[in-house]
């Protein structure tokens, strides 16, 4: 783990249950939730005042929606519905295809100025103070991403015994995953979070942020 990340290929199911498996104490857990509220606050707080400009430029930039809705896997695989300001042009296909990303023309002119200065996450911060997600933790993945990553990617279902997050180790130490084995990469960076949870992890991660911008 000096790359601080857990590989595959050296772990099996005993290692496994036996680091990972743990339970968050209780007291973890109050004092995450205490940070996600005030965190989760400032945010929406943020979102509240951001939207009639963002709303407008969303608008006159493209057709459809302003907040972009999908069903996401939490904590134990319970499904829920992630907020998002809008950032690609909407079709009938586009439930169905993976990684839209990879098509840049799918990208809106102010999606991207949007992406760039990560205001697109904003109404995440709903999810936080619902408890869908938390502000650490790794991101919560669209429900049939998922289902690839669960046949695909061995050991999956262990990203599961944690709450998803708007940040996390992956993503400070990996760019976002655009296929399978990248996908794969990054969640050798979330099972050594999972391993090492803490609260002073989650503060690196928190200090650690702002290289998101820089992806």
């Amino acid at each position: 783990m000096e790359n601080k990340k857990v590989s595959l290929d050296s772990i099996n199911e005993y290692w496994l249950e036996k680091n990972i498996s743990k339970k968050e104490s209780r007291f973890y857990l109050f004092i995450k939730r205490i940070i996600d509220v005030v965190l989760g606050g400032i945010g929406f707080i943020f979102f509240i005042i951001l939207f009639p400009l963002a709303a407008l430029a969303i608008k006159l930039d493209s057709r459809g929606n302003i907040i972009y809705k999908q069903e996401r896997v939490g904590k134990n695989r319970k499904i829920f519905t992630l907020y998002k300001f809008r950032t690609m042009k909407e079709h009938e296909n586009q439930h169905k295809e993976p990684w839209r990303e990879i098509n840049k023309d799918n990208i809106t002119r102010v999606g991207k100025i949007l992406r760039r200065a990560h205001l697109d996450e904003l109404p995440q911060a709903i999810n936080i103070l619902k408890g869908n997600i938390s502000f650490v933790g790794p991101r919560a993945e669209w429900i049939e991403l998922a289902r690839i990553f669960d046949k695909e990617i061995k050991f999956y279902k262990y990203r599961y015994l944690v709450k998803p997050g708007l940040i996390g180790w992956a993503q400070i130490n990996f760019p976002p995953s655009k296929s399978v084995n990248e996908a794969k990469e990054k969640f050798e960076y979330d099972l050594y979070y999972i391993k090492n949870r803490s609260l002073l992890l989650d503060l690196e991660i928190i200090l650690k942020s702002p290289k998101l911008f820089a992806w």
